[in-house]
Order: structure tokens, then C-alpha cells, then sequence
């Protein structure tokens, strides 16, 4: 199940839920970090780390991609070994 994604695909796919909540708190890290700058008193080198962490928390997240399960390369197997489904039967016995 290997996936070679360009990181237009990357950026563009539909990210997992997991992962977009990761990009909500590393916005919000990156949002508090800037409002920390404006307040005279608070250390540079604090407010530059939390903005830096929450931009690469936040893009980093940004490129994970969601599998979709219709699209994998492994066969589907079933339970049932090689019997055929009941819609592949239907479709037999009436051509």
C-alpha cells in the first residue's frame, strides 16, 4: 500500500481529523506566541519559539493524507473465499 504523492497532492487531499485538530493547536501556539509579542516584558526568544513551533506544527500537519479505503492497492478479500457476492451472482444468471 505505498502512495507517492507529489506535495501539490499533499497539500490539496483531504486531511485526517486527528491531524487537523494538530493544525488548530499549532495555529492557536502560533496566534499565542504573537499576541505574547506585543505584551513589553515578555522575552523575544519565548514569543520566536512559540511561533515557530505553531507554523511548523501547522504546516507539518497540513501533509498528512487521508486514505481513502476505495483506493488501496491490496485486493479485497473476504471471508468467504472465492464465492462470488450475491449482486455478482444476480448479474451472472441474467446475461
Amino acid at each position: 500500500m505505498k502512495h507517492n504523492y507529489t506535495l501539490l497532492q499533499r497539500i490539496t487531499s483531504d486531511t485526517p481529523a486527528f491531524f487537523k485538530k494538530v493544525q488548530v493547536f499549532g495555529i492557536g501556539l502560533a496566534g499565542l506566541g504573537g499576541t505574547l509579542a506585543t505584551i513589553h516584558g515578555i522575552p523575544a526568544g519565548l514569543t520566536a519559539s512559540l511561533i515557530s513551533a505553531g507554523s511548523a506544527i501547522a504546516a507539518i500537519a497540513q501533509f498528512a493524507v487521508k486514505l481513502d479505503e476505495t483506493n488501496t492497492d491490496e485486493p479485497c478479500s473476504t471471508s468467504d473465499g472465492d464465492k462470488p457476492s450475491p449482486s455478482e451472482t444476480i448479474q451472472s444468471t441474467t446475461n
